[in-house]
């Protein structure tokens, strides 16, 4: 009976394992952030301090949850990476792992979920066209996977099986299962604009399409699960769960959605991919600029701003991100029901020799007597529509002081891809060839406080915003780190020198943190 459980926690676990990933807090609030800046804020491309950000590739990954506790001697990054001492390691350099004594149950009788993400940032470019306008165009493979609204007895049967000595009674109402996995291919085109430039108060303005090609999308989703145990004939030492009652809704995609793409248009505009849709970002910055005089000059009988440099006291951004979703209805890959049943016994036979997908579909079909009555032959799919809202403030030279909110509206309790919310509050040292930023958060739906580091030198980035389990501190529940490389041409200083202009009255926001003296 185990290894039906095994198997549905491997669906459930999804795309976790090989990739997640999260904001980039270390690196997104830098004036030098480019296209990691334009992933929160589309408006951020104009006025860049870059004429190019050409970013080569990029990695990000995080994972979190509220029911396992690490206890592993090692952390999991060392596990990750396969840096594990030989200490820790088998006759064949394996290394050993102990799921009962490195992973302990955190029971508290509160629903359980685990959270994880993941990007790999291709190829994008951001230009400058001039002192008002700027595009940009990037692309990235996006995959999520989340288990949310779990009660903790359905938690605790996946992980531990059917054994006498771990049998989990349900609880006696409320008993529910809510689970997405996603692959996404995006690809987004940028256009940024400055819409006023009047002296102490600039407002720029930005817009993002996005294409989205889903390659992945599996979910299921159980309400109203009521389960006993019965006696296995075949083992005394373990029971059978009987599902005395369950309505759900349950669908994954074939393997060949990440196997069989393609960049052609049948692929990337047409419906040859499992799914797909369109989204947008929309943004909006305002910047306070007291001292805007420092870095005003003339030419050729105009007045401009110095692009190399920063203006603002305070900076204020707002977006709206992923708006939008996608059609999935491929009949090639597409394979969803929804169902009512009663007293189906979850079979162990069933789930004997998966393979791939396709096979675990199958085996819940046969589990809960599903028919092409049941079948769903198109299902859509909300992606992580958030709110982002940041203050950046400059304390003095190179450092700023910066707070973000990022706040996930979609669903978990259907088909959807699903981000964390978040807040942080950072601090940062900034210049044209090194950044090094100290974010603190509440990540994790404002659950889990973290502290991160990131730094950008030269053409390479690197970071973690929650970088203590690298390290194996604190018992972690999750990880976070990212990597990547990008080649920068910055917006040079202007040759003449700079004249200071009689200052303007002042605007929306004047003297609110003006600087004193």
């Amino acid at each position: 009976m185990k290894r039906a459980f095994v198997c549905i926690s491997i669906f459930l676990e999804g795309l976790a394992c090989p990739a997640e990933a999260q904001y980039l807090m270390g690196q997104s609030s830098s004036n030098y952030a480019g296209v990691h800046g334009v992933y929160l804020n589309p408006a951020l491309a104009a006025d860049s301090r870059m004429k190019v950000q050409v970013h080569l590739a990029g990695f990000e990954s995080y994972l979190y949850n509220n029911y396992l506790v690490w206890e592993a001697p090692y952390s999991m990054f060392s596990m990750m990476t396969n840096s594990v001492s030989s200490e820790y390691r088998g006759p064949r350099k394996g290394i050993v792992f102990n799921d009962q004594e490195y992973l302990r149950e955190k029971l508290n009788g509160h629903a359980k979920h685990a959270r994880a993400g993941g990007q790999i940032i291709g190829p994008g470019v951001l230009v400058t066209l001039n002192d008002k306008n700027a595009i940009s165009v990037n692309s990235r493979l996006r995959v999520g996977a989340a288990v949310t609204r779990t009660t903790e007895s359905v938690a605790r049967l996946l992980r531990n099986g059917t054994t006498n000595d771990t049998r989990i009674m349900p609880e006696d109402f409320g008993t529910q299962l809510h689970a997405n996995t996603n692959g996404v291919a995006e690809f987004s085109a940028t256009y940024a604009r400055v819409l006023l430039d009047n002296e102490e108060e600039f407002w720029k303005a930005g817009v993002t399409v996005k294409r989205y090609v889903g390659l992945h999308q599996g979910h299921l989703h159980g309400t109203g699960i009521d389960y006993s145990y019965v006696p296995d004939p075949d083992d005394p030492t373990r029971g059978n769960v009987l599902l005395k009652n369950v309505s759900a809704q349950y669908g994954i995609t074939g393997d060949g959605g990440f196997q069989d793409f393609r960049p052609t248009p049948a692929w990337l505009l047409g419906n040859a991919a499992p799914g797909s849709g369109w989204g947008a970002d929309i943004g909006l910055v305002y910047e306070y600029r007291p001292d805007v005089r420092k870095y005003s000059y003339r030419e050729r009988g105009a007045v401009r701003r110095d692009a190399s440099r920063n203006k603002y006291l305070y900076r204020i951004s707002v977006s709206l991100l992923d708006i939008g979703r996608m059609t999935y209805k491929n009949p090639t890959y597409q394979n969803a029901y929804r169902l009512t049943r009663q007293n189906r016994l979850i079979d162990e036979n069933n789930f004997g020799n998966l393979q791939g997908s396709d096979s675990f579909v199958l085996a819940l079909n046969e589990t809960l007597g599903a028919s092409e009555a049941d079948r769903v032959n198109v299902f859509r799919v909300s992606m992580p529509k958030s709110f982002q809202a940041s203050i950046d403030y400059h304390l003095q030279d190179n450092w700023y002081a910066n707070a973000t909110l990022i706040h996930s509206f979609a669903s978990n309790s259907q088909p959807a891809f699903t981000m964390p919310s978040v807040v942080a509050a950072s601090l940062r040292y900034e210049s044209k060839w090194l950044d090094v930023t100290v974010p603190v958060s509440l990540a994790d739906n404002y659950t889990r406080p973290t502290l991160g580091i990131g730094a950008r030198a030269g053409i390479f980035y690197i970071g973690s915003d929650n970088v203590l389990p690298t390290f194996n501190i604190g018992n972690p529940k999750g990880m976070e780190f990212y990597f990547g490389a990008m080649i920068p041409i910055f917006r040079k200083a202007p040759e003449s020198n700079l004249k200071c202009y009689p200052e303007e009255r002042g605007g929306l926001f004047r003297g609110l943190f003006r600087r004193k003296g």
